[in-house]
């Protein structure tokens, strides 16, 4: 009968203590549910994932201590499970719950942002792309070049790049290993997007046949005016020059003739490029935009403010231009800023 007794108290303890394991190793999924050679575990979420497709990953890559006790922590613990896409690196030594949170709040090492800011032409977005790492400067235009442009962006052949101006300067998080056409699409898209807001608000019906020429004004704005307050002015001028049908002659359309993104100075002779964004040489607007106007120089272009100005000159010293309707005082000023 002791010997019965103490078979018995042996399989007590036997079982007691395999149960008190299972207990602390089911509890310590939640301290640490991952396992790795390293300090760190890579995780991918693909759009539209579960948090248990994403425990399935992991246990078929190995880092998963046990996927059948974690779905069922899960079930007996509930966390906010609204992940998203991205890759993610978690410590392997990251409970449950941060490795949950961090799939929910975290960084995605895979995605770049980029910021384009307003003025900059097709050619300096390539280059941004570029030193960001996501693809060539060429690759961007030779996408630029290629691709599918609305109907409404006309005079396509003599333009240096159809999209130029109809790309919207903000900034982007994209994903490494993107296309330059989906970078240009994502751009695009953000313009048009602007664009109805922009007029929903003025309250202005304007179709997308005039964006053409909207567009143009508002880069030739953005490149000209020293900063944003200035930009109805500058529009104003250049409302009141085609009123008068006066040559626009603004600098900023030479620089980009020349193929330029600035210069210190623009020379007699650069005025005399053939081309058909010079507007010294033409007696109309320029082509197409002369680079991607941001919302303040697109309003502007709807709203001219109420002037009488057809000259404004730069004063160095202020960093703002001097406006006036008074050819000689314009060309007196002019004197007065180059000395």
């Amino acid at each position: 009968m002791k010997k019965f007794l103490l078979v018995l108290l042996v399989i007590v303890v036997i079982f007691g203590g395999a149960g008190l394991f299972g207990w602390n190793y089911y509890n310590g999924i939640g301290e640490n549910p991952l396992k790795s050679d390293s300090d760190k575990v890579i995780v991918t979420v693909e759009r539209n994932a579960t948090l248990n497709g994403i425990f399935d990953d992991l246990a078929a890559s190995g880092n998963l201590r046990n996927l059948i006790l974690t779905k069922l922590y899960m079930m007996q613990h509930p966390l906010n499970t609204n992940i998203k896409a991205g890759t993610y690196e978690v410590p392997a030594d990251a409970t449950l719950e941060e490795l949950v949170k961090e799939l929910r709040e975290g960084k995605n090492i895979n995605e770049i942002t980029v910021t384009i800011p307003e003025g900059y032409t097709i050619e300096r977005m390539g280059g941004l792309f570029e030193d960001k790492g996501l693809f060539s400067k060429q690759e961007f235009i030779d996408a630029a070049k290629a691709y599918k442009h609305p109907d409404w962006i006309t005079n396509v052949e003599s333009r240096r790049y159809a999209m130029e101006g109809f790309l919207m300067p903000d900034t982007y998080k994209f994903e490494k290993g993107i296309t330059p056409t989906y970078a240009l699409d994502v751009m695009h898209k953000a313009f048009v997007k602007k664009m109805d807001a922009i007029l929903k608000d003025l309250k202005i019906q304007s179709p997308n046949t005039r964006w053409n020429r909207i567009v143009t004004i508002a880069a030739m704005i953005e490149r000209e005016a020293a900063n944003t307050d200035e930009m109805p002015l500058v529009s104003s001028v250049i409302k009141n020059r085609i009123v008068k049908r006066m040559k626009l002659q603004i600098d900023a359309t030479v620089v980009y003739a020349l193929g330029k993104e600035s210069t210190d100075k623009v020379t007699l002779d650069d005025l005399k490029v053939d081309s058909p964004y010079n507007t010294y040489a033409i007696s109309e607007l320029p082509v197409g935009p002369i680079a991607n106007p941001g919302e303040a120089a697109i309003r502007a272009a709807l709203q001219p403010a109420d002037t009488n100005f057809i000259y404004y000159v730069l004063d160095p010293k202020a960093d703002a231009h001097f406006f006036t309707a008074n050819y000689n005082e314009f060309l007196a000023k002019k004197a007065e800023f180059s000395n």
